[in-house]
């Protein structure tokens, strides 16, 4: 049967249909949007046809996709990262695993080596790289941890009155 055999509302349907199935195909398919902007325009084109049949029914159809559009944009962004182009796409997410940092704010030690402003630490037994507040820290120093720089403590050298038990 030729394409102008059929009434306005067959070709309606027709077009409705493809731009359904273009639109789904889009979730699945590495197209950059080409196939779903074909989705897009064979639905315009129905409401389009439509009009030839009847203008309340497409002013209808026009209402009933532009209700629609928000409802299935948020199902395809729920179904998309299941696919198997979604799963190449998105990255998993990591699984991380947090561990203690291996020192405590306001715990103290010595110094190693000269810390300009990084070198090594001994703090309670375990020796770690560390990095001066402020300035250069000469080596056998006590000094305290002040804060962390990522996994790396920050010290200050102590103050001569305050006693270091890793001395």
């Amino acid at each position: 049967m030729p394409l102008a055999a059929l009434n306005p509302l067959d070709i309606t349907l027709l077009l409705l249909l493809a731009g359904v199935f273009l639109l789904a195909a889009e979730l699945f398919l590495p197209t950059h949007g080409l196939v779903g902007a074909m989705g897009a325009l064979c639905l315009l084109a129905a409401v389009g046809y439509c009009f030839q049949y009847n203008q309340w029914l497409a002013v209808g159809l026009l209402l009933a996709i532009v209700i629609a559009t928000p409802f299935a944009w948020s199902l395809a962004i729920r179904i998309w990262p299941k696919t198997p182009m979604g799963r190449r796409m998105i990255l998993p997410t990591v699984q991380s695993t947090d561990e203690p940092l291996p020192f405590q704010i306001g715990q103290q030690g010595v110094t190693l080596s000269a810390l300009r402003p990084m070198g090594e630490c001994e703090l309670d037994g375990k020796r770690l790289s560390a990095c001066a507040e402020d300035g250069m820290i000469p080596a056998g120093t006590p000094v305290i941890v002040v804060s962390a720089d990522g996994r790396m403590p920050l010290v200050r050298a102590c103050p001569q009155n305050t006693h270091v038990s890793n001395v």
